[in-house]
């Protein structure tokens, strides 16, 4: 049976309590030439930390002040190194606000997390680390980290949120103009945005009027969006508040395909992915200093495609944690022979990647 483990802590308590056991533990010790744990050499502290799992870095920061300075001086390190967590979105309700949800690593472990806000809410993905909660009744949103516990909320959306509204895109950026957060919310042909703090929503409608917007990402501080005609564009946030698109001339455009593409990327790459029900069809990259698409069906082979049912998609590099393949096979991942290159394709509900935790799309101004 899965071992069940709670995230919720307070690590400025626990960190005071363990220096202070700490100490006492060595105190006669120091006499006989025996360090504290405090004092154990930064290299040997740095191999026993990527030892260990998501949950057990919470604890390793808790030991004590320098483990902890240690500890959140490596976090970004140390988070980009995990593999991804499933979610499990189907709430044990702790009150008539919050709710229980579990997180899931590739050894089957499960980790309880008490989720502020959430019950009776509709869920529609993640971004940046948060997940994002919208109920019809109050028109607001949520967005809530499962790990930190920091919330955002931005309320009086003007649209009705179906349950199972696919179509929907958030985005959570941070505009340094303006020292706030911006939710961003993709619905159709129009995308609607409002900043942390005011009650208001502003829109801006297709730069193609006679095409859907098909996704948005985040990468490189810009957003961009991908439209129904292939039409590339980027959206800024002007001295004024306004979103404002750009249109992105390109060399060339990909051949018509029935499957709509999704945003993908990886390090400062964007791609472009159509998937079949069952596997990754095309994979194109998006050469900025050409700005034209080129086809990477060829290297296919060398990602992992983590695709959640609100079609949203992540594509990592086998080589990113060890003994990968195993792993994901472990995780109900499968392989796609596609032109002699096996693709890793994997499905959930939801995947939780432990370095957007404390990840901030700072958008470029």
């Amino acid at each position: 049976m899965a071992k069940t483990m709670s995230v919720t802590r307070n690590d400025d308590d626990d960190a005071s309590s363990s220096s202070s056991s700490s100490r006492k533990r060595f105190k006669n010790f120091d006499h006989n030439g025996v360090a504290s744990w405090s004092d154990v050499n930064h290299d040997v502290l740095l191999l026993v930390m990527m030892q260990l799992g998501f949950i057990d870095f919470f604890a390793f920061s808790g030991v004590c002040k320098s483990w902890r300075s240690f500890a959140i001086s490596n976090r970004n390190m140390f988070m980009a190194s995990k593999p991804p967590m499933k979610i499990c979105i189907r709430p044990l309700h702790v009150n008539k606000e919050d709710s229980y949800y579990f997180l899931k690593d590739l050894k089957e472990r499960r980790f309880k997390t008490i989720i502020p806000h959430s019950s009776d809410r509709i869920y529609f993905g993640l971004t940046c680390g948060y997940l994002a909660l919208f109920r019809n009744e109050t028109r607001d949103f949520w967005l809530v980290n499962p790990i930190t516990k920091h919330e955002l909320h931005f309320p009086n959306y003007p649209l009705y949120v179906g349950a199972l509204e696919v179509s929907l895109r958030g985005i959570l950026v941070f505009s340094p103009s303006i020292s706030g957060w911006v939710f961003v919310v993709l619905h159709r042909k129009k995308v609607y945005f409002s900043i942390e703090g005011k009650q208001g929503w502003n829109h801006v409608s297709s730069a193609i009027p006679t095409s859907y917007i098909l996704d948005l990402h985040v990468l490189k501080g810009k957003i961009y969006s991908i439209h129904m005609d292939f039409s590339l564009c980027e959206l800024r946030l002007d001295q004024n508040q306004n979103l404002k698109w750009t249109l992105l001339e390109t060399k060339n455009y990909p051949k018509p395909n029935m499957i709509p593409p999704l945003f993908v990327s990886w390090g400062e790459k964007l791609y472009m992915i159509w998937l079949s029900s069952s596997s990754p069809e095309k994979l194109m990259e998006l050469d900025f200093d050409e700005m034209k698409w080129v086809s990477k069906e060829k290297t296919i082979g060398e990602y992992v495609f983590f695709v959640s049912k609100f079609n949203s998609c992540v594509a990592v590099k086998q080589e990113s944690w060890p003994e990968s393949q195993t792993r994901y096979m472990r995780y109900g991942c499968s392989r796609v022979d596609d032109k002699s290159q096996q693709c890793m394709f994997c499905y959930e509900q939801m995947w939780y990647f432990p370095h957007d935790c404390f990840s901030v799309n700072v958008l470029d101004e």
